[in-house]
Formats: C-alpha cells, sequence, structure tokens
C-alpha cells in the first residue's frame, strides 16, 4: 500500500503562526491602548475645563445634558435679540 503524502498543516506549523499572530497583536493593541489613555487624559482635561463632571458615566451624562441646556437657552436667546433687531 503507498504511503499517502499528509493533507493539511501539522501542530508545529499552526502553532507558529498562533505565535506569530499573538505577537503582533500584542504590539498593535499596546500602541492602541497608549494612544487611547493619552486621548482620554486629553478628553477629561477638556470635560472639566467645560464644567463638565468626570467621575463616573452617569455624572458625565448628567452634566453634558445641563450644558446642553445650557447652550439651548444661549442660542434661543441670540435668536431672540437677533429677532428684536430686525
Amino acid at each position: 500500500m503507498k504511503k499517502q503524502p499528509n493533507k493539511g498543516f501539522g501542530l508545529i506549523e499552526i502553532l507558529a503562526v498562533l505565535l506569530t499572530l499573538a505577537f503582533i497583536f500584542y504590539g498593535a493593541s499596546g500602541l492602541y491602548f497608549k494612544q487611547t489613555i493619552a486621548t482620554n487624559k486629553e478628553l477629561k482635561k477638556t470635560l472639566s475645563e467645560e464644567g463638565i463632571d468626570t467621575t463616573n458615566y452617569n455624572t458625565i451624562l448628567d452634566s453634558a445634558k445641563e450644558k446642553i441646556k445650557d447652550l439651548e437657552i444661549k442660542i434661543e436667546n441670540q435668536y431672540k435679540v437677533l429677532e428684536k433687531i430686525e
């Protein structure tokens, strides 16, 4: 009986590919998370400068909603002033 050549990949080849992918993912994720942390620091700084509380998710939403309401009121007042001028 003739011996047929093995079809497919061997265990070593699969492990080598997985190890290579793990190194690539490790390098890419490190860069991503460093960038995310830096972005979050800049975002928190900007939000706190605008008076938005960043202690947790709910306070961020509440503070942002209040800020939006304040801006809407300012815009409405500006429209009223413009209407009076015209």
